[in-house]
Parts: structure tokens; C-alpha cells; sequence
């Protein structure tokens, strides 16, 4: 290609490595930028083999010399659903940027600037007595031939940039400079002057193999390359503090050793002090000393935590251990319950009672197993996994550790995050801990690790058996409105940056947003509520300012601003935020309606279920996206009043088609805790009797009529309390689970124990039952 005296060429801009002309150079792709060049310049058809390589001097400084490269390859490949490329480039020419308009540039080509007359003969003679040693050692026959041919055509400005381009320890401002001298001599000057200092450094570094020679190594920093203290060197100061294990220690030396023999602009040069600058970071040695007072982490839990008194006292028991043993080996706690009801919280108190530093691990939706134990160094733009990272940044090796979403890592065709974790976990093994990218041994066994989950079922088997599960139920109204007041309140008004003085949220307006304007478990959904009460009277207060914040008095105002129960509704209806009741929706009940009771990963819930019949063969219809195990517990419901119809003394439904509906049709449902109320609603079909509509019950029900126990007791009544039912009717064999709730919710609730399904009827119907008598 004829390069013209200005040109307007793709540009890559590097911060590392510089080309010169005739020397070769390959670059690895890291920016968005210039992957953006590459792919909209480069690789589209008719693209450009040339390019410009530019020069960053810092975030917004380009230097103003750079060089026109060919391009001899270009290299793609996919990682991790990611295109990354690498570039193999020749430099051929320098020159001035004359504007920078990314992703292209417009250069000019500089020509040198001296004379063969004007040369110092013993400065050229220095220089090719050097190249010529070069190019004998060189292992590249291409290389060797461009020194003997530019030696014999007497090009020695391409004779210096060859050699200067093989010379080891020289900083990218060096090279910058070597660069953008257009002069030749100056040039064939300072390659003269950094050939020779490599050559004493060569000599001294020899000298320093033989015993007793601790004069000669301090020559050898004084010999160096001068500029500012030399990265290696600092690295080096960094590692030599650092007490590592004999296995760790030799193969970090030795790869500082490789590191300080390499020539800067080889592509391995970068990797490798990466490498080493992640090692030096970790903390090897440095801990935090725990301080655990089972008085003070009380008193923490019980400031940042309402209720949750089982929870308190398992962490609690856990700390005492943790303080006798002076270890926090053993079981790993997992906080398992609905969103929003403090599971990461209370893990940052845990950190906060023992003193110790505090470091969370989103793992949801991780499908690569390389997320957690890293990329091998193999890899371009490899780097470490999400817990080497995270000690990294905590500068600890004995952090409380937070895994937050066990629950939700996924498997793919990267591997399996979930098996990656069970070294992580295992107390004995992760002494040991190996990251793909890291490739040495790191002790993890001083960290303390809590994970959180919603659904525990989804967990691996080998993963879970190493977890002590320790489940949290939601909160009930009180609980909210002791939580709301206690800590939503004050933390929302100083997140608007509005004074306590200035606003009153009374009670019957937090019991308004909990009963009206939420249907969860925790009180995420509560606290939006309350910032948007804030920003309510934040609004009122900044019109009363009339739009001067540095005024003292707030005129025709009264303070505090009182927020009532009617505010509220004028407040969040403006917002669309009300809830639909789904209890209030379906009242009054005809026959063969029922409410039962569900558990999901946002606590409990109400769950409606309709019967109808129609005259026909006795075939069953179901809808409602059911799962095969709730599609069994209706035939074994109708299977049970089959064979006890003539004992009630009802009418037998197979002379009849049963349609079965569970509303919210796009939800999946399963389990076997609606055999209760699938039984519930066809004997009340049956029967044409309406069931109690303040009543909801849950269940799984034998073939022979006996109730068997369920999961989720509280989460359940909790639910039938905020939908506004008063009786709840349980199995008799959850009795030990019911009297864990509350005694406040005990006593607002009516809850009946049945121990068959005749008792569970008769708790059910609106009226009395001839299954009385029985």
C-alpha cells in the first residue's frame, strides 16, 4: 500500500506495549472500543489490513506519535457466549495523529530527519556489533534476516528501532520517547546507551550466582534503566513481606524470576504480572481478630432484629462454640425462608458481632462453574472466580463470608457451580483451596460462610448435606408494625434526608399499608411503602420552602406533617399500588368452594379451590397448571368419598363429571397439602352446603381418611391472617409446630387439630353436619 502524506485509518489503542516500525507485536483485545474497531473496520468485508496503534497516556490523553501496523493475523474465538480477538500486527511506519476521531484516526507519516554524513561512527559501530549479537540469539530467522539486511543497506534507523524493540526493562514511557524521536542519531544514541546498560546487567546478574556477592546485587539496581522505581521491583518488595507456605513460595519465585527475564513487549509479559500482582494483593496473613462477647451479639441481634427468637438463639449457640473452639470450623449456617425477611442481615450482625469484616457473594443465576473457581491463565482475559475476587477486596482471610442465593446457581455446559462449591464448604478440604486462575493452594478454612436460600428443595444433595438449615418463617402483623416503626421508618426518612421532627407516621396508617397495600411474607414490599410516604412529604415540604432549602421556617405549615390512615389511601392509590384480596373476591361460597393453604418462595399464600359437576360418566377434569402429585391427591379425595358416601349418607358422584379449577391459572402448583380441601370442596359439591367462608384448611389425606402432617405451619396461618380468615384447621401431628407461633397469633386465630378428614369437614361447614352424629 502507498501511504500518502495524510491518511484516515482504523485506530487501536493500547496502554501497554509499544510497536515500532519493522518490529512485530501481538495485542490481546480488551476494550469495547476496540473490539467495536475490529468488528465494524476490520472484519467486515473489505476491511482494512492496516490499522493505526495508538498510545494511551492516560484516561482522556493519547500520545500524539503512533504506528501504522499490517496486519499479518487476526485471531477470533467465543468464550462464555463472548467474541474476543487478538491481533498480530507489523509496524511499518511512524506517525503523527493529526486527528482523533475514534474509532478511526487521520495520520500524517513521519520521515526521518538526519543525514548518513552526520553520524558518530563508534555510536553505529556499538550498534551493529549489538544487533549482530542479537540476531545470532535470536530464534527467529525472520528477525535475523531484517538486522543483517537494514545493517547492509545502511537503514540504521530500522537498525535501532529492531534493537531497541528486544531490549528487556525498558518502561512504556521509554519506549514512547524512543518512539517519537524522528531523529536518527538521537535514535542510534539511545539504543547505544540501553545495550550497553542490558549487557552490564547480563554481567552483574552472572556475578550474582556466586556466593557472598551481596555488593555486586546492590550494583545491580543502581545498573538498571533509569526512570521511576521499577514495577517489578515493587512487586517483588511486596512478595518478599509475605510469609507463604515452601510450596507457594517456590512457585511464586519462580514465576518472578520467569517474570524478570521477559522481554515487557511479549504478550505472556502482561499475564503473568497480573498473575503476580493478584498474588501479592490476597491476604496470605492478614486477619482480623475476633471479638466475641455473647452479651454484645445479643444486644445486636436483638437491635437489628424483631422476633425471629429460634434464629437469635441458634446464632447465638453457634457463637458460643465459635468462641470456645477459637474456630469457625464445622457447619455452615444457610438461612433458608421467604425474600425480604432479614436473612442478609442477619448475617451482616453475625460479621458485626464478631468483629469481622463483612463480604457478600450474589451467586443467583450462575451457570459457570468458572465464576466461582476462576479461568485458567490459558484463557485471554482470564481472571480469578468470585471468591478469590471477593478476598481480594476484603483484605481479610477470615471474613464472615454470605453466599447469597445458594439456591438459584443453575448447571450447564460450563459445569456445574454448584459441585465447585462443595471444596469451598467441605472443613476438610478447604484448607486447600484451589481457583483455576490462581493454580496455588489458599487457606479459606478461617472464613466463616452463611449461604441464603428461598427454596432449599432446589439445592444438590451433596451440597445441602453440608449446610445446617435453619429456616425463617414470615412476620406477622404485629412483628411488621414493631419492624416499621423500629427501623423502616427512621431508615427511609434519612435516606429522603427529612427530619423526625418534621413528619408522624401514626399505627393505624402502618396496620392501612400492611392490611391494604402488601401481600408478602417480609417487609420489602412494606418499606417502598414508606419511602413513598416520604417522598410525599418531601414534596410538601420543599412547596412550603417555596424552593428556598436554606430557609428556616417552613411558613403555613404545621409540624409535624401527621400522616393518617386516610392519607394513606390518597397517598398509594394515586400510585396504583392496592392489592386485590383474593378471600374478599370470592365471598360468599357457593358448594364446592374451599380455601386452602400453600406454601411458596414468597411465604404462604391463600389458595382457592372450585369444584363443579355436571351430569356424565364420572370423569375428572382438572385445570389450574397442576402438578402430577396435587392430580393424585383429587383422586384419592374422590377415591375417600366414594367408598365413605354411603356412611355420610350422600349422593355418589360418579354419575357425574367433576370439574376441578385452582385459580391463577399461569402459577404452577404441586404438592400434596391440598388433600384437606380438595376432600373439603367435593363433599361440600356432594352435599350442595356451602363451606365456612372465614375458614381455611391445609392437609394430606391417606385413602383411608386419616390427615397426615405438612410443611410451612406458620407461613400458612400467617397467610389466612392477612387474607382476613380467622380458623385455620391443621393435622393433629403439626400440633408441635403450631405452638411454636406466637402466642399473640395463637390467640387471635381459631385454630382446630383434626386427626381424620370427618373432623376437618366438620370444622368446615357453615353449618352443623349430619357427620356430627358420626
Amino acid at each position: 500500500m502507498k501511504f500518502e502524506e495524510s491518511m484516515e485509518l482504523p485506530v487501536i489503542v493500547v496502554d501497554s506495549g509499544v510497536l515500532l516500525p519493522g518490529a512485530s507485536l501481538k495485542i490481546p483485545i480488551r476494550s469495547k472500543l476496540n473490539t467495536r474497531t475490529i468488528e465494524q473496520h476490520l472484519t467486515a468485508r473489505g476491511g482494512s489490513n492496516y490499522v493505526v496503534i495508538a498510545y494511551k497516556l492516560s484516561t482522556d490523553k493519547i500520545y500524539n506519535v503512533a504506528t501504522i501496523a499490517y496486519i499479518e493475523k487476526l485471531f477470533g474465538w467465543t468464550l462464555n457466549s463472548t467474541t474476543n480477538y487478538s491481533l498480530d500486527v507489523i509496524g511499518l511506519h511512524r506517525a503523527n495523529i493529526d486527528k482523533l476521531s475514534l474509532p478511526k484516526c487521520r495520520v500524517s507519516k513521519i520521515e526521518d530527519s538526519s543525514e548518513r554524513a552526520e553520524f558518530n561512527h563508534s555510536t553505529i559501530e556499538n550498534v551493529i556489533s549489538g544487533a549482530k549479537i542479537l540476531a545470532q540469539n535470536s530464534e527467529s530467522l525472520k528477525f535475523s534476516q531484517e538486522i543483517h539486511n537494514s545493517i547492509d543497506d545502511h537503514d540504521y534507523g530500522k537498525l535501532a528501532d529492531l534493537c531497541v524493540s528486544q531490549i528487556k526493562n525498558l518502561e512504556f514511557s521509554q519506549f514512547l520517547d524512543f518512539l517519537g524521536t524522528k531523529n536518527v542519531e538521537k535514535r542510534l544514541e539511545m539504543c547505544e546507551k540501553w545495550m550497553q546498560m542490558q549487557r552490564e546487567t547480563k554481567a552483574l546478574q552472572l556475578k550474582m550466582a556466586v556466593p557472598g556477592n551481596s555488593e555486586i546485587s546492590k550494583k545491580i539496581n543502581k545498573r538498571r534503566i533509569p526512570n521511576s522505581k521499577n514495577q517489578v521491583e515493587q512487586l517483588e518488595e511486596k512478595l518478599s513481606v509475605i510469609e507463604f507456605s515452601e510450596e507457594v513460595s517456590d512457585r511464586v519465585f519462580s514465576e518472578l524470576h520467569r517474570l524478570k527475564n521477559m522481554n515487557p513487549q511479549q504478550s505472556e509479559y502482561t499475564v503473568l504480572m497480573n498473575w503476580l500482582e493478584l498474588v501479592s494483593n490476597l491476604p496470605w496473613n492478614t486477619s482480623t481478630v475476633d471479638d466475641i462477647e455473647i452479651n454484645k451479639a445479643r444486644k445486636i441481634l436483638e437491635d437489628s432484629h424483631e422476633s425471629m427468637d429460634d434464629v437469635k438463639q441458634r446464632v447465638l449457640e453457634h457463637l458460643a462454640v465459635c468462641k470456645i473452639n477459637n474456630s469457625v470450623k464445622g457447619m455452615i449456617l444457610c438461612f433458608t425462608g421467604p425474600p425480604g425477611i432479614g436473612k442478609t442481615s442477619i448475617a451482616k450482625a453475625i460479621a458485626e458481632s464478631m468483629g469481622r469484616k463483612f463480604q457478600r457473594v450474589s451467586l443467583g443465576g450462575i451457570r459457570d462453574e468458572s465464576d466461582i473457581r476462576g479461568h485458567r491463565r490459558t484463557y485471554v482475559a482470564a481472571m480469578p472466580g468470585r471468591i478469590i475476587e471477593a478476598l481480594k477486596h476484603c483484605k481479610s482471610n477470615n471474613p464472615v463470608f454470605l453466599l447469597d442465593e445458594v439456591d438459584k446457581l443453575y448447571s450447564g455446559n460450563q459445569g456445574s457451580p454448584s459441585a465447585a462449591l462443595l471444596e469451598l464448604l467441605d472443613p476438610e478440604q478447604n484448607s486447600t483451596f484451589h481457583d483455576h486462575y490462581l493454580n496455588i493452594p489458599f487457606d479459606v478454612s478461617k472464613i466463616m460462610f452463611i449461604a441464603t436460600a428461598n427454596d432449599v428443595e432446589r439445592l444438590e444433595p451433596a451440597l445441602k448435606d453440608r449446610l445446617e438449615i435453619i429456616e425463617m418463617s414470615g412476620y406477622s402483623m404485629k412483628e411488621k408494625v414493631k419492624i416499621c416503626e423500629n427501623h423502616l421508618v427512621n431508615r427511609q426518612l434519612s435516606k429522603h434526608c427529612i427530619s423526625p421532627d418534621y413528619v408522624n407516621l401514626d399505627r393505624h396508617a402502618i396496620m392501612a399499608m400492611i392490611e391494604e397495600y402488601t401481600m408478602e411474607a417480609g417487609v420489602r414490599q412494606l418499606e417502598r411503602n414508606v419511602g413513598a410516604v416520604c417522598r410525599h412529604v418531601a414534596l410538601r415540604l420543599a412547596e412550603a420552602l417555596n424552593s428556598d432549602p436554606s430557609a428556616d421556617v417552613l411558613p403555613d405549615m404545621d409540624l409535624p406533617i401527621q400522616i393518617g390512615e386516610p392519607d394513606i389511601h390518597k397517598i398509594l392509590k394515586a400510585k396504583h399500588m392496592k392489592r386485590v384480596k383474593i378471600v374478599e373476591k370470592m365471598r360468599p361460597l357457593p358448594p364446592g368452594v374451599c380455601f386452602g393453604l400453600s406454601v411458596t418462595t414468597n411465604g404462604g399464600r391463600v389458595m382457592p379451590i372450585e369444584a363443579s359437576k355436571c351430569k356424565g360418566t364420572g370423569k375428572i377434569v382438572t385445570t389450574g397448571h397442576l402438578g402430577k402429585v396435587l392430580e393424585e391427591s383429587i383422586l384419592v379425595a374422590k377415591g375417600w368419598l366414594g367408598a365413605n358416601a354411603e356412611k355420610l349418607g350422600l349422593k355418589t358422584l360418579e354419575e357425574n363429571d367433576i370439574h376441578v379449577h385452582l385459580p391463577a391459572g399461569a402459577v404452577n402448583k404441586d404438592g400434596p397439602s391440598a388433600g384437606t380441601g380438595l376432600a373439603c370442596a367435593l363433599v361440600s359439591l356432594a352435599m350442595g352446603v356451602p363451606l365456612r367462608s372465614d375458614a381455611a384448611v391445609t392437609g394430606e389425606i391417606s385413602l383411608t381418611g386419616h390427615v397426615l402432617a405438612i410443611g410451612g405451619v406458620k407461613e400458612k396461618v400467617l397467610a389466612a391472617q392477612r387474607e382476613g380468615l380467622r380458623r385455620v384447621v391443621l393435622p393433629k401431628s403439626n400440633e408441635e409446630e403450631y405452638l411454636k407461633i406466637d402466642e399473640d397469633i395463637r390467640n387471635e386465630m381459631d385454630v382446630v387439630l383434626a386427626d381424620t378428614v370427618e373432623d376437618v369437614i366438620e370444622a368446615m361447614m357453615e353449618k352443623e353436619p349430619v357427620l356430627a352424629k358420626l
